[in-house]
């Protein structure tokens, strides 16, 4: 066995021992159910019943967003619920993934799970020393390189000059950015010539859009405004080289399911004039459209509308918003242009 599944086993076996302890229900890690994506899979004894569940292990879990990624990404097609298995939970986090009908257990016996008509709630259980805790070396300048790269592979075998390029960072930034996803185990050497590849490119993005609100998405603004034109941004000109739709405009040009209550737009520098003329926007600081400017340069790309932005921006947009309707969406969207 490798050793990245030993280090899932062992994990999510100390997660099923601790709960176990905590709450007296017996439970038993098992082999995932094949072909359910699942890192493993846990059997819960309640009474007389039984309940399998396919058990997915993220190493940490902090953030409301974590959960909104997740939820998004791995919903099922029926009404089984998601269980999460992770070194630990915080009561915040134990109240989100409640809040998000996402069940979710740790390696201090923290839990957040609903059995049949039986709800398990275990909060508050101190971080055990123990616990691996997954450290990061992302910074803001690493997230443009890994979304040049998520949004582009053919980036994978070219220089690091060409990904400076579109990445809007240093040539160093890049090599350093590299060295930290090979260290990772991020990117390895692409079999059978030169270049690179994603070892797990659903988990990248899976980190990425996680990450992305908080260390990259509030740099990035440019203004908020609003109008009284209800229809405003499907009648402005076409500016695909200077200001594209990201979030919920975009998601509804990529999927036609959503009708847009809030909007994103990333901008190569600036708001464009012509628009604020043209909808007669005004600045509004609780305004319901927000100009960003894009984390990466505008390229052309034949799979999507060239007046949206790069359908993992649009993803992460919608996860962020937490709102039921995007996230929905964003899995609708997930399954069609962001393919592992």
């Amino acid at each position: 066995m490798p050793a990245a599944d030993q280090d899932l086993s062992a994990l999510v076996q100390a997660a099923a021992t601790a709960f176990g302890q905590a709450t007296g229900i017996a439970v038993h890690a098992r082999k995932a159910p094949a072909g359910s994506g699942a890192d493993a899979a846990l059997e819960f004894h309640v009474g007389a019943r039984r309940f399998k569940r396919p058990a997915h292990v993220k190493q940490t879990i902090d953030r409301y967003g974590t959960v909104a990624a997740f939820r998004a990404h791995a919903a099922p097609g029926n009404d089984e619920r998601l269980l999460l298995v992770t070194s630990y939970l915080s009561p915040n986090m134990i109240n989100a993934c409640r809040d998000m009908q996402v069940d979710a257990l740790d390696l201090a016996g923290n839990a957040s799970l609903l059995l049949g008509d039986n709800v398990i709630l275990v909060s508050g259980r101190p971080r055990l020393d123990s616990a691996p805790l997954q450290r990061s070396s992302w910074t803001r300048s690493t997230l443009r390189v890994a979304l040049a790269l998520l949004t582009d592979p053919s980036l994978l075998v070219k220089t690091y000059r060409d990904i400076a390029q579109v990445a809007a960072v240093s040539h160093g930034t890049v090599q350093n950015a590299i060295h930290g996803m090979r260290e990772r185990r991020d990117l390895i050497e692409r079999r059978g010539g030169p270049g690179l590849q994603f070892t797990d490119k659903d988990r990248m993005i899976d980190e990425w859009t996680t990450l992305y609100p908080s260390l990259l998405r509030g740099s990035l603004e440019l203004g908020r405004f609003r109008t009284d034109m209800a229809d405003w941004w499907s009648d402005v000109p076409d500016m695909r080289d200077r200001c594209r739709f990201g979030g919920e405009p975009a998601a509804a040009m990529l999927t036609g399911y959503l009708k847009p209550a809030t909007f994103t737009l990333y901008c190569a520098n600036e708001v464009p004039r012509e628009w604020i003329a043209k909808a007669r926007l005004r600045p509004d600081r609780d305004g319901n459209i927000e100009f960003l400017k894009s984390p990466i340069r505008f390229t052309a790309a034949t799979e999507y509308p060239q007046n949206v932005a790069p359908p993992l921006l649009v993803y992460a947009d919608l996860v962020a918003s937490g709102d039921s309707r995007n996230l929905e969406t964003a899995r609708l969207l997930r399954e069609q242009y962001l393919p592992a």
